[in-house]
């Protein structure tokens, strides 16, 4: 993957999911269950994402040392950092949903664009983790 794709894809599909919401003007579901749902699923990204940075360092595999060679390492944890910011914000997002009218347009745009972008965040620093474990 071309890494400003790569470091981009997130954002833009986040970006992309919040504007086809608000164009088809679909419903929030009105009931508590997506939303103590996706707060548990988000803050376990949260503590995998953070264990994943702490072996990560740790690590002393001639892959990790390469990366370390390469400058890579520090897009790795950058993108760690911001899968675990993205969790986080979604996390609040999600606490804000009891306590807001869920069915306010505003807040299912911002809703499914920080889910969309947070699953994205973790899906890509899952996607490369396994492959330095693989190759590790």
């Amino acid at each position: 993957m071309k890494l400003k794709f790569e470091k981009a894809y997130p954002y833009i599909l986040a970006i992309i999911a919040g504007s086809l919401w608000w164009i088809i003007n679909i419903g929030f579901p009105s009931d508590n269950a997506i939303i103590s749902s996706t707060l548990s699923v988000s803050g376990i990204f949260v503590g995998f994402l953070a264990t994943s940075k702490a072996i990560l360092i740790s690590m002393n595999s001639p892959l990790v040392c390469e990366l370390r060679k390469s400058g890579y390492i520090n897009e790795l944890v950058s993108y760690i950092g911001q899968a675990i910011w993205f969790n986080l914000i979604f996390c609040t997002a999600n606490v804000v949903g009891y306590f807001v009218n869920r069915a306010a347009e505003w807040y299912s745009i911002i809703w499914i664009s920080l889910a969309v972008g947070s699953l994205l965040a973790f899906v890509r620093v899952t996607h490369i983790m396994l492959k330095v474990f693989k190759y590790s």
